[in-house]
C-alpha cells in the first residue's frame, strides 16, 4: 500500500516530502531532548514555589496565634482587671471588667474572650443571649486547665462555634484556653480566647493549591471545604510521607506535598497542589518557546516548499499542459524557456504542438475547402420544377392581366435568383437573409391557392448582425411543402439577443408533425460536429435537398458546440425551429 502511494504522489510532491522527512526528524529529536530537560527543571520550580507559597500562609496564621496569645497575655498581666475580678458583690465592677474585655478584643472583630472565676462567675465581650459561658465548665477539657502551668496555653483546635446567631454563617471556631494565676500557683480564673475558623478558611481560600491547618493528631482544623473539618487527614492519602516538599500520587494526580510546623502548638500546615497548576506558568514559558520553535520550523518549511515549487513549476505546467493538450485544447502552449533540461524539454514539446496544429489547420482548411464546395453544388440545386411553375405563372398573369402586380413578381424572382446563385459570400447581414426569406415567401404565395400570411418581428438594431446566408429559406420552404399543403396558415420569424446568445425563432401552424417523425428528425440534430466530420470523410455527405439537415450541419460545423437547433411541433399545431447562436462567436464574424 505504501508503494502504490509514493507512486501516486507527483514528482513536486515526493521532493516536497521527503524535505519535509529530512528536516522533521532532528526537530522532533531536540524538542524531545528539550521537553525532557526542561521537565526536570520545572519539577525542582514547581517544589520550591510550592514551598514559598506555604510559609507564607504559616507566618499568617503565626500572626492569628500570636494575636490570640497576646491578648491572653493582657488579660492575664492586667492588674486593673485582677482588682475588680477581687471585688465580687460589687455590680459596677461586673460592668467594668466586660468593658476591658471588649476593649482588649476591639483589636480583632473576631476574637471572643470568655473569663470564669473559681467561685462561679463569668464574663465575656459577647451577649449572654448568644451563649452561656458557664457551659463551659461542663466540658471534658475544662478540668485539665487546673494542671496548667503559669502562663501555659491549652491549645484546644478547632470546636464547634458555641455563638449561636453565628454558627450558621461560622460552623467553628479555633479557641485556646489559659489558667490565670497571681502571685500564688492557684488560679484565680479561667481564659477562653476563640476565633472564627474563617479567618483561616479565608487566608487559604483564594489560594489555587489545597492548604491543611492540622493539630497534633493530624485532625484537620481548617480548610476551604468545611465538610474535611474534623476528619482525619491521613485518610485522604493514599500513601503516607514524612518528607518535605515530595511529589507523591493521590487519585492518580502527581501532587506536591509541603509540610511545615506551627510555632505556638503542635500543629503543622499541609499543602497539596496539583502538579500541573504550579508548573502553569513555566509550562506556558516552555510552551510558547516550542511555539516559536514550531512557528521557525513551519517557516522554514514554507521557504523551502516555495523553493521546491518554483524548481518544479516548469515540469508541472509541463504536465498540465500535455493533459489539456490529451483533452483536445491544441491551442495552449507551455511557454517553458531556460538555459537547463527542463527549458530545453518545453521548447521542444512547444515545438511539437506547432507542428501538430499546423497539420490540423491543414486538415481543417480541406474540409472547409470540401463543404464550400458541397454547399455550391447545395445552392444551385434549387428545384428546377419549382422556377419552371412559377414563371409560367408569371407569364400567363402577365397574358391575362397586364398589370403591374406581375412586374413586381417578376422583379422578387429575379432578386431571389441573384441572391441564391450569383452571390458567393458565406456570411451576410441578418437583414439580407430576411430579405431574401420575405421574396420567397412572396413568390410562393403566388404560386399556393392558400395565401401564407407572415409575421416578422425583429429589432433594427438586430439588423447588421451576420449570419451564414441561406439558413432561413429552407425552414420556410419545408413550413410551405409539410405545414400548409392543404391549407392556409401564419409563420413567424422573431429575432432577439442576450448577452449570451443570438436567438431566431421560426415558428408556423400548420399540420405538424407526428411524435415518430419528430423523433427522427431529433436523432440528426444531436450529431456533434466531430461526427459530421466523420461523415463527410466517409464521403457520405448530407442527403440531397436543402432542409433541416443540411442547414443543422453547416452551422455545427460553423459554430461547433456553441451551436443549438430546436425543433417542436404537436401534430395539427404547428412546428417552431429555434436557432440559438452564441453571441461571442457573432461578434467574431461580424468583425471578420
Amino acid at each position: 500500500m505504501k508503494i502504490n502511494f509514493l507512486r501516486k504522489l507527483s514528482l513536486r510532491q515526493k521532493l516536497i516530502m521527503t524535505s519535509m522527512v529530512c528536516l522533521m526528524i532532528p526537530t522532533l529529536v531536540m524538542l524531545y531532548n528539550t521537553s525532557l530537560f526542561s521537565q526536570q527543571i520545572i519539577r525542582e520550580q514547581a517544589l520550591n514555589s510550592a514551598n514559598q507559597s506555604l510559609s507564607i500562609i504559616q507566618y499568617q496564621i503565626h500572626g492569628m496565634i500570636e494575636e490570640m496569645v497576646e491578648v491572653s497575655n493582657r488579660v492575664q498581666f492586667n492588674d486593673e482587671l485582677k482588682m475588680l475580678l477581687q471585688s465580687p458583690e460589687d455590680p459596677l465592677n461586673t460592668m467594668s471588667v466586660t468593658a476591658l474585655l471588649e476593649q482588649m478584643g476591639n483589636a480583632r472583630p473576631d476574637i471572643r474572650l470568655t473569663l470564669l472565676t473559681k467561685d462561679g462567675r463569668y464574663y465575656s465581650n459577647y451577649s449572654y443571649y448568644e451563649f452561656d459561658p458557664s457551659s463551659f465548665r461542663k466540658l471534658p477539657w475544662f478540668k485539665s486547665l487546673s494542671g496548667l502551668s503559669p502562663f501555659e496555653t491549652m491549645y484546644l483546635g478547632v470546636q464547634p462555634n458555641y455563638l449561636k446567631f453565628q454558627a450558621e454563617e461560622d460552623p467553628y471556631v479555633i479557641m485556646t484556653a489559659r489558667a490565670l494565676t497571681g502571685y500564688s500557683a492557684e488560679p484565680f480564673a479561667y481564659l477562653i480566647v476563640s476565633r472564627s475558623e474563617n479567618t483561616v478558611s479565608n487566608m487559604i481560600d483564594n489560594l489555587t493549591e489545597d492548604i491543611y491547618l492540622l493539630d497534633q493528631n493530624q485532625r484537620i482544623l481548617s480548610f476551604r471545604d468545611e465538610s474535611y473539618i474534623g476528619k482525619n487527614f491521613s485518610s485522604l492519602m493514599s500513601a503516607r510521607t514524612n518528607v518535605s516538599p515530595e511529589m507523591i500520587n493521590i487519585a492518580g494526580e502527581n501532587q506536591i506535598f509541603v509540610s511545615l510546623p506551627v510555632q505556638y502548638a503542635d500543629w503543622s500546615l499541609v499543602s497539596l497542589v496539583p502538579y500541573e497548576q504550579l508548573t502553569d506558568k513555566v509550562n506556558r514559558i516552555y510552551r510558547s518557546g516550542l511555539l516559536l520553535q514550531i512557528l521557525f520550523a513551519a517557516g522554514f518549511l514554507l521557504f523551502l516548499t516555495y523553493l521546491l515549487r518554483k524548481f518544479t513549476k516548469p515540469i508541472k505546467i509541463l504536465g498540465d499542459v500535455a493533459l489539456k493538450v490529451e483533452s483536445g485544447d491544441m491551442q495552449i502552449r507551455s511557454n517553458v524557456r531556460a538555459g537547463d533540461e527542463v527549458g530545453r524539454l518545453g521548447k521542444s514539446f512547444d515545438h511539437m504542438l506547432d507542428r501538430i496544429s499546423e497539420m490540423i489547420e491543414r486538415i481543417k482548411l480541406e474540409q472547409e475547402l470540401k463543404r464550400q464546395a458541397e454547399l455550391a453544388m447545395l445552392q444551385v440545386q434549387i428545384n428546377p420544377h419549382f422556377l419552371f411553375n412559377v414563371l409560367s405563372s408569371i407569364r400567363l398573369k402577365l397574358l391575362l392581366k397586364g398589370d403591374d402586380e406581375n412586374a413586381e413578381l417578376v422583379g422578387s424572382l429575379s432578386s431571389l435568383l441573384r441572391a441564391t446563385l450569383s452571390s458567393q459570400q458565406e456570411f451576410v447581414s441578418l437583414r439580407t437573409e430576411i430579405e431574401i426569406t420575405q421574396q420567397y415567401m412572396e413568390l410562393m404565395n403566388f404560386s399556393l391557392r392558400h395565401q401564407i400570411e407572415s409575421t416578422i418581428e425583429i429589432n433594427a438594431e438586430l439588423h447588421m448582425e451576420t449570419v451564414p446566408r441561406f439558413i432561413l429559406q429552407p425552414i420556410i420552404e419545408n413550413c410551405y411543402k409539410h405545414g400548409f399543403s392543404k391549407g392556409g396558415g401564419i409563420i413567424s420569424i422573431q429575432v432577439e439577443k442576450t448577452e449570451e446568445a443570438l436567438r431566431i425563432t421560426i415558428k408556423d401552424n400548420g399540420a405538424g408533425m407526428s411524435a415518430e417523425t419528430l423523433g427522427r428528425i431529433h436523432v440528426g440534430l444531436k450529431r456533434s460536429k466531430l461526427q459530421i466530420m466523420e461523415r463527410y470523410d466517409r464521403n457520405e455527405g448530407t442527403p440531397a435537398g436543402i432542409g433541416l439537415t443540411n442547414v443543422y450541419d453547416r452551422l455545427k460545423l460553423i459554430y461547433g458546440d456553441y451551436f443549438q437547433m430546436i425543433m417542436e411541433s404537436e401534430y395539427q399545431k404547428g412546428t417552431t425551429v429555434l436557432f440559438i447562436f452564441p453571441a461571442t462567436m457573432m461578434e467574431g464574424k461580424q468583425n471578420v
